[in-house]
């Protein structure tokens, strides 16, 4: 069995399903901390929870952020844990966690890493779409040296270019209406600002917290819609 391999089965036993291995030798060195590969783990939202917001009840869509918070934090470790026990060089604490208030971007994102990884594409709201789950997803990565079979990047949307559900539903007006490319900079199609600001307000009237937590994009993009029709068959892991 080869290392990919050992890792998917490993993350499988945790109910973790949506995983990808990049290259990331095509960013700057310190970006990724002189690191090569990442590995991108990504647990999908309820369907219960997605619709629910969709219909202007987010409660549950808050609810379920803090255990997944949780499981995301115990997939990383695990993995890195794996990895050093193999005498390979790994980090849990990647640039992504860290947040630039400045600029609302990380030095490293977890979506690049993905969409390096093959996993999926950025839509037009600046969330990663993947075929499992739509948009309906939350990321955590592990940087290593560890020598691994990557996916084929992924350098365009998939979103159709005349589609605006996601422009027409948000409520900070965040959504700027260019489609993604791979070298197109975030605030050219999308307002991180103006998404923070709504979200928080959202969250604020809807369920009386200081947050930002809104998902009306997630809810209502036809990638997810597909999510939660193929849910109503079969039984998509979670949290």
């Amino acid at each position: 069995m080869n290392l990919n391999n050992e890792i998917l089965n490993l993350l499988k036993n945790e109910n973790c399903h949506i995983v990808g291995f990049a290259d990331l030798s095509v960013l700057p060195s310190e970006a990724r901390l002189n690191f090569k590969y990442g590995i991108v783990m990504a647990l999908p939202f309820s369907p219960q929870a997605i619709l629910e917001n969709k219909n202007n009840n987010p409660q549950r869509y808050y609810n379920e952020h803090e255990p997944m918070n949780i499981h995301l934090a115990k997939l990383k470790n695990l993995v890195a844990d794996y990895l050093n026990a193999k005498a390979y060089e790994t980090t849990a604490n990647t640039p992504a966690t860290e947040l630039n208030q400045e600029t609302l971007s990380a030095t490293l994102s977890q979506k690049t890493v993905a969409t390096l990884a093959g996993i999926g594409f950025i839509g037009k709201c600046a969330m990663l779409i993947c075929k499992q789950a739509g948009s309906a997803v939350r990321l955590t990565t592990v940087l290593t040296n560890a020598p691994l079979a990557c996916g084929v990047p992924i350098t365009k949307s998939g979103c159709p270019a005349n589609c605006n559900i996601c422009t027409k539903i948000c409520p900070g007006n965040a959504v700027k209406g260019p489609v993604w490319e791979a070298d197109l900079n975030r605030d050219d199609f999308f307002d991180a600002f103006a998404c923070r600001d709504a979200s928080r307000a959202r969250a604020k009237t809807l369920l009386n917290v200081e947050a930002s937590i809104c998902g009306l994009c997630m809810a209502h993009c036809p990638f997810t819609k597909e999510y939660i029709n193929e849910s109503s068959s079969n039984t998509i892991p979670g949290i």
